[in-house]
């Protein structure tokens, strides 16, 4: 009788040590989850005010009537930056977002913030940018007058350029860019390969008296400043840039059909209207249909031009190629 108590007792006791092992561990479980649910979030939001900071740092390099400007971010950790553009939202004029993220102690990347949305800048980059470095420059867009600033951001892989004419290549020494060379024909380049006379062995052609390059294997056409877009932009963010800046040109263009309308009172006789007019009504469907487009923007330029003092429709300084 005693021996079969004693034996309960034991039961009871093994019962209540399994009960609280297993009660301890789930709510150790629970507060593991919780604990990196926290982490999480808390990461998240930075990297989300990170974003959101890098497009704040952007500003100061608006060029004015600058040839353009230059400078870099150094970040402690390893960070990847996604961009992304569309150019159907926010109407007229489309929007680009951004994300960050970076490298955890685990030493792989974290999820990345929530995006922040780009609606006033152009901003010209491969879709994933990644390193510990980040440099980032502006030159300022004429079409006639002056349309936007571009923006071009690229990591800290070498850029080998070949065969450059002069203007290109004083702009970009002009600016102290960083990890872009100019080695001669017989130097090897362990970094992207730019050749101006459209080797085929490079990683990007450029034609530039027919105003295009070929990069991943597509054909994308610039003039003037847009150069340096398509260069350093990954092709699907830099032909959705171009139609956004289509629509921001024919908003400011708008608005000079409506000072044709004031300078007449000035006894001045503006021809340009019927172009201008039509630059507007012109679709920019792709980078193709810029060749057309920058033709007619010199036209309406040189109309302007030549008219007398006090009867110009617009004032510009014109740094392009």
């Amino acid at each position: 009788m005693f021996n079969r108590k004693k034996r309960r007792k034991a039961i009871a006791m093994s019962f209540n040590w399994i009960f609280a092992i297993l009660a301890g561990a789930f709510i150790l479980f629970i507060a593991i989850y919780a604990s990196s649910k926290i982490i999480d979030i808390g990461e998240k939001t930075i990297y989300t005010e990170t974003a959101a900071s890098l497009i704040s740092l952007f500003d100061p390099l608006e060029t004015g009537l600058a040839s353009g400007k230059a400078s870099e971010i150094t970040f402690a950790k390893e960070a990847r930056i996604f961009l992304d553009c569309n150019e159907d939202a926010n109407p007229p004029f489309g929007e680009q977002q951004i994300l960050y993220s970076e490298k955890t102690f685990r030493n792989e990347f974290a999820e990345a913030g929530e995006h922040i949305k780009i609606k006033d800048k152009y901003v010209f980059g491969d879709k994933i940018i990644q390193g510990k470095k980040l440099y980032y420059f502006t030159k300022p867009l004429f079409i006639g007058f002056k349309v936007s600033d571009l923006l071009m951001i690229y990591s800290d892989k070498v850029y080998c350029v070949y065969n450059a004419d002069d203007n290109f290549r004083d702009d970009i020494e002009g600016l102290n860019l960083k990890n872009i060379f100019f080695p001669n024909n017989t130097e090897k380049c362990e970094g992207i390969r730019i050749c101006f006379d459209g080797n085929k062995n490079c990683d990007i052609q450029i034609y530039d008296k027919e105003k295009f390059l070929i990069k991943e294997g597509r054909k994308l056409h610039y003039d003037n400043e847009l150069i340096y877009a398509a260069i350093f932009s990954s092709p699907d963010i830099y032909e959705c840039n171009v139609k956004r800046i289509k629509e921001r040109y024919d908003e400011l263009a708008n608005i000079y059909l409506n000072k044709i309308e004031v300078i007449k009172r000035k006894e001045c006789e503006p021809t340009l209207g019927p172009k201008l007019a039509a630059s507007i009504d012109y679709q920019v469907r792709n980078s193709r249909d810029l060749v057309l487009f920058f033709d007619l923007a010199d036209e309406i330029n040189s109309i302007n031009q030549r008219a007398k003092e006090g009867c110009k429709l617009y004032y510009n300084i014109n740094f392009g190629r």
